[in-house]
């Protein structure tokens, strides 16, 4: 194997990413954002994704090698561990998951012989490997960060073992990639010493972009997201709704999303908004997404925390003005020209800024919005940013 680990010294570069989230069977929408990255990175240099994850089954490892586009995807998926001393648990886990990612790095290996550069994504867990590589076999790596839990807003905790490892493998990258500014003070304010280098989040442009729609009576406001209440906000919205309900009746909000649709339908008639300010949908893929948001007029996001939405960046490139909470990196993405912003949880200002959105919609260049977006987070161009980042690691290893 040491062999065909020699540094490729062409201009296109094999790459590996590897994720501790990426879509798989069980969890599909899990880091999408991330294959969404390494489709982007795909257009400039051959990519392969690696990632482990645990599962009830027999067998001790099974796989799914597949294609999306050109970039090679093997997911594997190793026996979940059911010990229930903790220690001995984390440490059969940890075993379990190496492993299972050392298989699945020689069934790569067999095939294509050479690794330039690591890609990796959200630290913990997936790092523990990229470390390991690096170590034994001298590949380095750049990290890109997605993760909330860095945020001070929201509400999980790493352990003392946990934040132990994140440090080491965060200061071990060449380059620490965090898809926001905000995120990556956090992740400075957490402990993490490196460089820094802010790249967002990537919209596929090919299926995201400006549409003639026909309009409709009633202004379209849309919400789409996971459904998370403690995280989305979605009583909140309804509040809001219900109030602007009172007031006027010439829009319509749609909520659309993977969470549990059926409990938020049965809040909005106990609320008493009518049937005709409001419908809900459920799962959508991209391609469904995208159709709505072109539909759509405004987008809201009254999340109580996040990071660099994709919705966001998605709604932008549609060319539709955003209502966001004024969290994460959200105020990286929105300005007077494309959005407003309101404060996490305040009601009365997001009651204030839709009213407002709804009677000045014509001030908003629709076209000018997708045009700036599409700059910032099109494919091109945050290829060309890995690509520069990848270039000048190699530079500086060899």
């Amino acid at each position: 194997m040491a062999q065909g680990l020699q540094r490729n010294v062409t201009s296109k570069k094999n790459i590996l990413f590897l994720s501790s989230w990426y879509p798989n069977h069980l969890t599909p929408q899990a880091g999408n954002f991330v294959q969404n990255h390494a489709l982007a990175v795909s257009e400039l240099h051959q990519v392969y994704v690696l990632h482990a994850i645990a599962k009830d089954q027999e067998e001790d490892f099974t796989f799914e090698d597949r294609y999306t586009g050109s970039v090679r995807e093997v997911i594997v998926y190793y026996k979940k561990i059911r010990q229930k001393i903790p220690l001995i648990s984390a440490l059969k886990k940890y075993n379990a998951m190496m492993a299972a990612y050392y298989k699945g790095f020689e069934l790569l290996m067999n095939d294509i012989g050479t690794i330039d550069l690591i890609h990796l994504n959200v630290t913990f867990p997936a790092g523990l490997f990229a470390l390991d590589l690096k170590k034994k076999l001298n590949i380095p790596y750049i990290l890109t960060e997605h993760w909330t839990a860095f945020l001070p807003d929201d509400p999980h905790s790493f352990s003392a073992l946990e934040k132990k490892y994140i440090l080491k493998i965060a200061e071990e990258a060449s380059v620490i990639c965090p898809v926001s500014e905000n995120l990556a003070q956090a992740m400075k304010a957490f402990g993490i010493r490196n460089e820094y280098r802010v790249i967002p989040n990537v919209v596929d442009t090919e299926i995201f972009k400006p549409a003639a729609v026909a309009r409709t009576e009633r202004k379209n406001l849309l919400h789409i997201s996971n459904l998370r209440d403690e995280h989305k906000n979605i009583s909140g919205i309804l509040n809001v709704v219900k109030k602007l309900s009172e007031t006027r009746d010439d829009f319509s909000l749609t909520i659309a999303g993977n969470g549990d649709i059926d409990f938020f339908s049965n809040q909005a008639r106990q609320l008493g908004i009518p049937e005709t300010c409001i419908r809900f949908e459920g799962e959508k893929s991209p391609q469904e997404v995208a159709k709505l948001m072109q539909r759509s007029d405004v987008f809201i996001l009254f999340s109580h925390y996040e990071n660099l939405p994709c919705v966001i960046s998605e709604s932008l490139v549609c060319g539709k003005p955003v209502v966001a909470s004024d969290v994460g990196g959200i105020s990286e993405m929105l300005n007077d020209s494309n959005g407003l912003l309101i404060g996490a949880g305040n009601e009365t200002a997001c009651f204030e800024a839709l009213n407002n959105m709804l009677d000045h919609m014509n001030d908003y260049d629709n076209t000018r919005i997708a045009g700036e977006a599409a700059k910032i987070y099109g494919h091109h161009e945050v290829a060309r940013q890995f690509s520069d980042v990848y270039l000048k690691t190699l530079a500086a290893w060899s």
